[in-house]
């Protein structure tokens, strides 16, 4: 032992300097696995990047709409928006500028839902079919002469904030008659961002008869063979007065420019009778519960169908892979009677 000891002593300097060798290369271990920690950490974070480019009427998967109309009268107008955001989400957004090209075909769906584009433009001859790209006012006709396709490019939506895009689709009021051509625009988005996805949508109209008496609500014809990530549901009728209608939060959320939109009067019914008007903007979160229920929350929306007899209010699924049918998804939407009409009411 004393010679151990006495070894110890000769040769400290030698045995101090290989511990801390050791120690460092423990350290510069530890160091290095914790950077790739890290670094793991920010690649996960960025991976929902993907989810930035978004639209009302189109998704990665490829979405179709068929958009009621109450007037046969007038050509039926669609708006389409196109969001650097993962709509209708707008607390994560692209702080570059988000750029790309937009391609509308005009044509025909068959019964599985397959698109042809269209070949004889027969059909188009009189009639008015187009869409234009808001921000510049550019504007695209179908007919024989310009053809059936037509592609904007270098759209673009600026970064550093929730932003969108806006195009309007205008379908011949010929469609909301009898003889309808069943015309439906394809619309395809292609990002420069290879990391974005592309988005696909498909966009009918189709001619709808107001309620004769008060108002009622209607989920939209859904296909049951595709899944949907969101719904529109539809409120129209005839009076004036104030209408409530409820949907369960924890499995649809409503889309926030609905309830942000300034040409509507949204109210809090605090008693028989009397309500409070909300101010704008307004979320989801601050509307009130069913006390049977604190899932289900309502709405009431102050209506007059002079003005105005028709209302388009699009709901989202909270969980996005969730499948519902339409039996769940009338469950989760207002009933096709909305649960309070209250008429003449000011």
């Amino acid at each position: 032992m004393n010679k151990i000891v006495k070894g110890f002593k000769k040769h400290w300097i030698k045995i101090w300097l290989i511990v801390a060798a050791v120690s460092l290369s423990i350290v510069s271990t530890y160091a290095i696995y914790t950077r790739v920690t890290v670094a793991k950490r920010v690649v996960s974070t960025q991976a929902g990047a993907e989810s930035l480019f978004s639209s009302d009427y189109m998704s990665q998967k490829g979405m179709t709409t068929t958009v009621s109309k109450n007037d046969s009268s007038e050509d039926a107008q669609v708006e389409m928006h196109v969001f650097n955001y993962a709509y209708p989400k707008e607390s994560v957004y692209r702080n570059s500028l988000t750029q790309y090209d937009l391609t509308a075909t005009i044509g025909t769906l068959d019964a599985n839902g397959a698109f042809t584009e269209l070949a004889d433009t027969a059909g188009l001859t009189g009639r008015t079919y187009s869409i234009t790209y808001n921000k510049n006012s550019v504007s695209f006709s179908f007919n024989a002469a310009n053809g059936t396709k037509h592609t904007f490019t270098d759209c673009s939506i600026l970064g550093e904030n929730a932003n969108e895009d806006l195009f309007t689709l205008v379908f011949d009021k010929s469609e909301l008659g009898e003889n309808a051509n069943n015309y439906c625009i394809k619309l395809e988005a292609e990002p420069y961002d290879n990391d974005l996805p592309k988005l696909t949508g498909y966009v009918k109209v189709r001619y709808s008869r107001s309620a004769s008496n008060g108002w009622r609500g209607e989920v939209e014809t859904l296909d049951a063979s595709k899944d949907y990530d969101g719904f529109n549901y539809y409120l129209e009728g005839n009076g004036t007065g104030m209408l409530t209608f409820r949907w369960d939060k924890s499995k649809v959320t409503i889309n926030k420019q609905f309830l942000n939109n300034k040409d509507n009067q949204f109210f809090n019914r605090t008693s028989e009778n009397v309500y409070a008007a909300y101010t704008q903007p307004l979320d989801e979160a601050s509307l009130p519960t069913d006390p049977n229920n604190s899932n289900m929350v309502s709405l009431t929306i102050k209506v007059d169908s002079s003005k105005r007899n028709r209302y388009e209010v699009q709901f989202y699924k909270v969980d996005p892979t969730n499948i519902y049918d339409k039996s769940a998804v009338e469950g989760y939407l207002p009933n096709t009677n909305p649960s309070d009409w209250n008429p003449d009411q000011t």
